[in-house]
């Protein structure tokens, strides 16, 4: 029995190490195998990771290409507006000057119109009254009576200098209409070769002008009154420069400039000119940070004319017109401004503050001169008028002078044949 289970427990001793021969080395392979597998698999992953941070940062740049597209489109959709708004100004101011010309043209037609019509009728009066005193001094001549051509002369003499006095006055007027359109002429070209002059120096005054809120000013100042001085106004008679008025509070004001007005009313200009934010939003490419520099160059205007409100210039100035205007030497400056602050414009309207660039101003200050010929012309028609009731005076003085004459003349004759006839009976 004891070999039974000896023997048993060998075979099976047996068939153990034969099945560990038969498995032992594919189970290592497999082992060997799925070491393999794994360490793939790893691989794999590490490549899967890369991948999708590359993928990650292509979506970054992606979104920053985005980005920029969309400030370029917003870029190019401000610069297309501005153009825009530049064109609709250009319109606007070439229409106002063809009105202003066709109104000057009309002006001068009339006035030229009215003084043919009363140097007509002076001439035809004149012709009729010269016949008659021909006649007479024809008679006189034959009667051989020498005082009365000499008493003739005298009454003529009146009539000729009011004559000459009214051709003078007339050649007068007529001089300056030509030279009022010469000027005008050579203004335009003054502005033409001061604009290219301002292209030349502005990256100079850029300079200046960030460095100074002084010099700042001073070239505000100095804008204004080439604006005005190229609308054909004439600083110290149109227009005057630093004078000053008593406020509420009896402090002394100085508004930067007035004009004078027919009337003896005055418009009153004040000048703001601080550009150092404007200028920093042009040069930051971050559109961030230009948008903070534009509302700062935006909150600095309506500050300004928040202070220049509060001044009420139109009210210590007495016989100012309702309003003042607050010039701003810069299209581009007052624009971005406003568009910035959309009821910037509105909101001053309303407290008497009128904002205007060059453009505007040039327009207001060419209505001024407008005004100023107008009422010039008004004066010298006047004055034509005063003349021709003078000659008219002179006329009928004259025609009186005349019935008296004959009525003596033809007394004397009478008389003289009475005398005849007696000594001839």
């Amino acid at each position: 029995m004891a070999e039974v289970v000896i023997a048993a427990i060998a075979g099976l001793a047996a068939a153990l190490l034969l099945g560990w021969a038969l498995w032992a080395r594919p189970l290592a392979a497999m082992r060997a195998d799925r070491d393999g597998l794994k360490n793939e698999i790893a691989e794999a992953r590490g490549e899967v990771a890369r991948q999708q941070q590359e993928r990650a940062g292509h979506a970054v740049e992606v979104q920053a290409l985005q980005k920029r597209n969309g400030e370029l489109a917003a870029a190019e959709r401000q610069r297309e507006a501005l153009t825009a708004e530049l064109s609709a100004l250009r319109a606007g101011q070439a229409e106002r000057d063809r009105a202003h010309a066709a109104e000057v043209a009309r002006t001068a037609d009339t006035f030229q119109t009215l003084a043919a019509k009363a140097l007509d009728g002076a001439q035809v009066k004149l012709a009729e009254r010269a016949e008659a005193l021909m006649k007479l001094q024809h008679q006189a001549a034959d009667a051989g009576l020498e005082k009365n051509r000499n008493q003739l002369a005298e009454l003529i003499a009146p009539v000729k200098d009011t004559l000459v006095k009214y051709e003078t006055r007339l050649g007068e007027v007529e001089m300056a209409r030509k030279e009022a359109y010469g000027s005008l002429s050579e203004q335009l070209k003054g502005v033409v070769l001061g604009q290219e002059r301002v292209s030349g120096a502005a990256a100079k005054l850029e300079t200046a002008l960030r460095s100074s809120g002084k010099v700042a000013g001073r070239w505000g100042e100095e804008q204004c009154r080439n604006v005005l001085e190229a609308a054909g106004l004439v600083e110290g008679i149109d227009f005057e420069t630093q004078w000053s008025v008593d406020g509420d509070d009896g402090a002394k004001q100085r508004p930067d400039f007035k004009i004078n007005l027919p009337g003896g009313r005055v418009l009153v200009i004040d000048v703001k000119c601080s550009i150092d934010a404007y200028v920093s939003a042009a040069e930051s490419e971050d559109m961030a940070v230009r948008q903070t520099f534009l509302t700062a160059h935006a909150r600095a205007v309506r500050t300004h004319a928040d202070g220049l409100a509060k001044k009420d210039y139109a009210k210590a100035v007495g016989n100012a017109v309702e309003f003042v205007v607050l010039f701003v030497p810069g299209e581009n400056f007052l624009g971005a401004a406003l568009e910035q602050d959309r009821s910037l414009m509105n909101d001053f309207f309303k407290r008497q503050i009128v904002l205007a660039g060059p453009v505007n101003l040039v327009a207001v200050a060419r209505t001024v001169g407008a005004l100023r010929d107008q009422a010039r012309l008004a004066k010298e028609a006047a004055e034509i008028a005063r003349l021709g009731r003078d000659l008219y005076e002179s006329i009928r003085i004259m025609g009186g002078n005349f019935l008296g004459v004959q009525r003596a003349l033809e007394t004397a004759v009478g008389n003289w044949n009475k005398l005849v006839g007696q000594v001839d009976s």
